[in-house]
């Protein structure tokens, strides 16, 4: 039986053991954290966005390498880019907590390129404190997630920055999904995590692209692959079976699957979801897609949804629902 000790949060971010410790947000789990691509070309409006959406947490991504064990916004762009830090200093200044997120579907992550784990570990912590992030995300995915020797790299060097980084660190780990679960290297994925001694605070599964067989809609493949995760991790024993430890992502509108669209409907019944089983963390991929496309879109595009939905609504429906313009007065995502 494999041990997993949760990262010790507050009560609100995931630490409680009931429902009563925890206070729910409308939009479902305690954090509503949705990811957004920094690396966009024009300049994804970063500091103008949560106001309006009400999301009081933010996922940054993607840090990839931009050379040997070299972090970089999307493989090209400096981690000091004005046009980003900027923006997030004023943030965190407003009280919007900020997580980032290591790795994605494409580029070389950093784990690939670092040829030690302390240097590793030296890339990824310059990185979370440049940003004073109170999260690491690292999302795994095709041959990142198949690639044993960095996985255990990663592992190790993870392991050594939540031991050494001086503050607590909320460190996700994302994952594809089927409706049937995770897979074969996604679990491995898990358990070289836990072996190496990282306290993981939540497994947040990508429900999107599934590719052939979907049955049953968007949201309710979403839910299936959330209850074969549930099974699957409550086998290893230690916190992985607790909901609280498990979060969702959703690619809003049209996918990158041709007939595959999650619509404002299967938002809200994902959003349910999440609440009645008390999920630690929901996002979107990504927030510059959740606003309608200009004229008809048939295939995923990077800046809208494809879907006639007014700007934000997926936000809406998993965020706090605040009201327009209106900012914390502190972080309220403190895991």
């Amino acid at each position: 039986m494999l041990a997993l000790a949760l990262a010790a949060v507050p009560a609100g971010c995931g630490g409680g053991g009931g429902r009563s410790s925890r206070v729910l947000r409308p939009g479902g789990s305690p954090v509503y954290s949705p990811y957004v691509d920094v690396a966009l070309t024009p300049p994804f409006d970063l500091a103008g966005v949560a106001p309006d959406a009400g999301a009081r947490s933010l996922t940054l991504a993607f840090v990839t390498a931009g050379g040997e064990c070299n972090p970089s916004w999307g493989g090209g762009q400096p981690i000091d880019s004005a046009s980003v830090a900027g923006a997030a200093r004023r943030l965190r200044a407003a009280g919007v907590a900020l997580r980032v997120a290591f790795g994605g579907a494409q580029g070389t992550e950093l784990a690939q390129s670092c040829p030690t784990i302390g240097r590793l570990e030296a890339a990824y912590a310059s990185v979370l404190n440049s940003y004073h992030a109170v999260g690491a995300d690292f999302d795994l995915e095709s041959a990142t997630l198949a690639d044993r020797t960095t996985l255990m790299r990663r592992s190790e060097a993870v392991a050594q920055l939540q031991a050494r980084i001086g503050r607590p660190l909320a460190v996700s780990l994302t994952l594809p999904v089927s409706p049937a679960g995770l897979s074969a290297p996604a679990l491995r994925a898990v358990q070289a995590m836990v072996a190496s001694g990282v306290r993981l605070h939540t497994l947040n599964l990508l429900a999107m692209n599934y590719g052939r067989g979907l049955r049953g809609g968007m949201a309710a493949a979403a839910i299936d692959a959330l209850l074969g995760a549930h099974r699957q991790l409550s086998r290893l024993g230690g916190g992985l079976g607790r909901w609280s430890a498990l979060g969702v992502t959703a690619m809003v509108g049209v996918n990158d699957v041709s007939g595959e669209v999650f619509t404002l409907s299967d938002a809200r019944m994902l959003a349910r979801f999440a609440a009645r089983h008390d999920l630690g963390l929901t996002s979107i991929w990504s927030l510059a897609r959740d606003n309608p496309c200009q004229g008809s879109e048939s295939s995923a595009d990077p800046t809208c949804s494809g879907v006639r939905e007014p700007p934000y609504a997926f936000s809406r429906v998993f965020g706090s629902r605040s009201k327009v313009g209106l900012l914390p007065r502190r972080a309220v995502d403190t895991s």
